[in-house]
């Protein structure tokens, strides 16, 4: 018996410490795969982010993460940092993505 209650007590202390996780729906205004692959892995590079994909037609980013470790405005705010809008939120003035040769122009890009 006071093995059962000193268990039950542990379990209950630790679910604070649990991960929430959340999925969260933005758009990002990148143009081709190239842009895909550096959106996903600056979602990636964020603590607590399980999952980032984003898609090239729709231009919806799908991202899982811990709210414990994160938030979607950290995650957005990752993504603007390397020159993309994401959400409501833009790169400061100058600091947009300069897409590359292989991307503006290229046969991988879509606009």
């Amino acid at each position: 018996m006071k093995i059962a209650v000193a268990g039950l007590l542990l379990a209950t202390m630790a679910l604070p410490t649990m991960a929430k996780v959340k999925t969260a729906k933005f758009n990002v205004n990148g143009r081709c795969a190239r842009c895909g692959q550096r959106i996903e892995a600056a979602a990636k590079g964020v603590q607590g982010v399980q999952t980032a994909q984003w898609d090239e037609v729709s231009k919806e980013m799908v991202v899982t993460f811990d709210t414990k470790l994160t938030s979607k405005k950290d995650i957005q705010r990752a993504i603007v940092a390397i020159g993309f809008t994401a959400g409501k939120m833009k790169p400061e003035p100058g600091k947009e993505k300069k897409h590359d040769a292989g991307c503006k122009g290229g046969d991988d890009c879509k606009e």
